[in-house]
C-alpha cells in the first residue's frame, strides 16, 4: 500500500512547478541537527550533540548579499556564526574559503546528476524521483537520491531534499552521505518557534549525550548466523550493516529481524539506532 501510495505522488509531483516555490532563506526558519563523532571501539563511544541553526541579518560579500546562519551546540553558549547562505532561483549556495559551494539545486528533475555539498568534487548523486508532501500545510516538493524499498514497501534513499527545509542530512550538510568519521541527521524544523517538521526515526528535537553511558544492553542472536539475526534489548529504527571493508552492504528500517541470507561469509558489523538517535555496534559472523 505505501509504494502505491508514494507511486501516486510520484505521478503528481509533474505539477510541482505550478505551486509557488517554497525558499531555504526566510527569516524565523530554525533547524536542529543531530551530530555523531563516531570513535571505534568494542564498546564503541560515539558522542552525539545537536547543532541548532537559524538566520541572522544578511551581509555583503564581494558585492554579493548572503545571509548569516548563527549556530550553538545543544542550545548553549554564545552563537557563533557558522555560514552565509545564498538563494537564487531555487539554487542554495553557502560560502566556504571564500567560494561558493552548491548545497542544493531545487530546479533538478529527475534524472539529473548533481554534485553538491563540500565533497561535491568525489561524490555525485542522481535524482531518482520527486514527491510532493504535505507538511507545514504547504505542498512541498521532496528529492529523492539513491531510491529503494525496505522490507515493508517503504522508499528509501541515500539522501532526500524537502522544499523549504533542506537534507535529511541537515541544513548544511547535503552530500555528507559518503563521510566517515561521522554522520549528520536532520532532527526538527521550526519557522518562527513553531515545529513544522520532526524527524519520525528519533521523536525528538535535543539529543546529547555519549553512547557508552545510555546505551541499552544489546543481544544479537544466533551468532554465528546464516539466514537472519534477532536483536533483543532495543527497538531499532535502522540497522546498517557494514563490511570489512567498512561499507554499508545493507540497511534495514524498524524490525528485529535483520536477513543476512545473502552476504558473503565473513566478519560483519552492526550499527544499531533506536528511536533517541542511541546506536550501538555488534558484530556478526555470517556463515555458510
Amino acid at each position: 500500500m505505501a509504494k502505491v501510495l508514494f507511486l501516486l505522488l510520484l505521478a503528481v509531483a509533474g505539477t510541482a512547478k505550478a505551486q509557488d516555490y517554497e525558499p531555504i532563506i526566510q527569516e524565523g526558519n530554525e533547524w536542529h541537527t543531530l551530530d555523531v563523532i563516531v570513535n571505534p571501539g568494542f564498546p564503541p563511544n560515539d558522542h552525539y550533540s545537536t547543532l541548532v541553526h537559524w538566520l541572522s541579518d544578511d551581509t555583503l560579500v564581494d558585492g554579493v548579499r548572503y545571509t548569516k546562519v548563527l549556530e550553538t551546540r545543544n542550545g548553549e553558549g554564545t552563537p557563533k556564526l557558522a555560514t552565509l547562505l545564498r538563494e537564487e532561483d531555487g539554487k542554495v549556495w553557502k560560502r566556504k574559503l571564500a567560494t561558493d559551494i552548491l548545497i542544493y539545486d531545487f530546479t533538478a528533475q529527475v534524472g539529473d546528476t548533481l554534485r553538491f555539498g563540500d565533497f561535491a568534487q568525489f561524490e555525485y548523486f542522481v535524482v531518482d524521483s520527486i514527491s510532493i508532501e504535505q507538511i507545514g500545510g504547504k505542498d512541498r516538493r521532496k528529492f529523492w537520491f539513491g531510491l529503494e524499498y525496505d522490507f515493508i514497501g517503504e522508499p528509501l534513499a541515500i539522501e532526500t531534499w524537502t522544499e523549504g527545509i533542506g537534507s535529511d542530512m541537515g541544513l548544511l550538510f547535503s552530500g555528507w552521505y559518503y563521510a566517515t568519521g561521522g554522520y549528520y541527521r536532520a532532527l526538527c524544523f521550526h519557522q518562527n518557534e513553531e515545529l513544522v517538521w520532526q524527524n519520525e526515526y528519533y521523536g525528538t528535537c535535543m539529543i546529547d549525550a555519549v553512547e557508552e553511558e545510555v546505551a541499552p544492553v544489546v543481544s544479537v542472536y544466533p551468532n554465528p548466523a546464516s539466514e537472519t539475526v534477532r536483536i533483543e534489548g532495543i527497538e531499532p529504527t535502522e540497522v546498517q550493516i557494514y563490511n570489512a571493508l567498512g561499507q554499508v552492504v545493507k540497511t534495514v528500517r524498524n524490525s528485529n529481524e535483520i536477513g543476512v541470507e545473502g552476504l558473503t561469509e565473513g566478519v560483519y558489523l552492526l550499527r544499531i539506532t533506536n528511536a533517541m538517535g542511541v546506536s550501538q555496534s555488534e558484530r556478526i559472523t555470517v556463515i555458510r
